[in-house]
Order: structure tokens, then C-alpha cells, then sequence
């Protein structure tokens, strides 16, 4: 809201869109903040809006071939990411080593190890 306030009232006075800088001087926010809400009003388009001129009433949607096969690759995808967002922090890491960079079990080890210097050090007490 104070973006297209912003954006109006420097186009009215100076006839020329705003510079991304200055919105940000004026806002106090970052730039990424800026394109963020920028973004947000930008209206989304329905997959099932009817296209062109024609009187075949052809949706957006039928114009996305999709086989069986692919279609079933994006679900399971998308349900691996859904799974994978719901795991503690800790078998996160762990799978996203493991399988998404190819790392070794005993890479995957050295990595998620998770021993504090005293716990090193009351370890080898006991040792001794």
C-alpha cells in the first residue's frame, strides 16, 4: 500500500517511475522486502482461464502435456519434499547429504558427528 502510494505520488511529481533505492531510503526496508510486496499484488492467473480468441474455449491447463509418467514423477516429488520438511533438523541434514549430494555413509558421519570438545574430554577420563 505505501509502495503504490510512493510510486504514484513520484510519478505524478517527476513523471518518471520510482528507482528500486528509493523506495528502499523512503520505506527503511531492505530491497528484497520491496520486491516481495511488489510481487504480492501481482494478480494470479488461473489455470482453468479460458485462452485466446477462438471459440474452442482451450484453458491454459490443456495446453500443459503432461504424460501419466510425469505427471506421477512431480507428485511423488512433491510429496518427498512435504516428508522431508516435517523431519527434525538433525534427519534432514542427514538425508539431504545422503541422497541429494551423493555423500558417503561415512561421510554423511564425519559431518553430523555431534560430540562436544567435553564430551571428548570426559570420555578419555573414563578411558584412563
Amino acid at each position: 500500500m505505501k509502495i503504490s502510494k510512493l510510486e504514484e505520488e513520484h510519478l505524478r511529481k517527476t513523471g518518471e517511475n520510482i528507482s528500486l533505492k528509493e523506495l528502499e531510503r523512503k520505506l527503511k526496508v531492505s530491497k528484497e522486502e520491496i520486491i516481495v510486496a511488489q510481487e504480492a499484488k501481482t494478480p494470479v492467473e488461473s489455470i482453468y482461464k479460458e485462452e485466446g480468441n477462438d471459440d474452442k474455449g482451450t484453458m491454459l491447463i490443456d495446453k500443459i502435456a503432461m504424460t501419466e509418467n510425469e505427471e506421477n514423477t512431480l507428485i511423488n516429488k512433491i510429496t518427498v519434499n512435504q516428508l522431508i520438511e516435517n523431519l527434525e533438523p538433525k534427519e534432514r541434514q542427514i538425508i539431504m547429504l545422503r541422497f541429494y549430494r551423493n555423500k558417503t555413509q561415512s561421510e554423511v558421519r564425519k559431518v553430523t558427528w555431534d560430540i562436544t570438545s567435553t564430551s571428548i574430554e570426559n570420555r578419555k577420563k573414563c578411558i584412563k
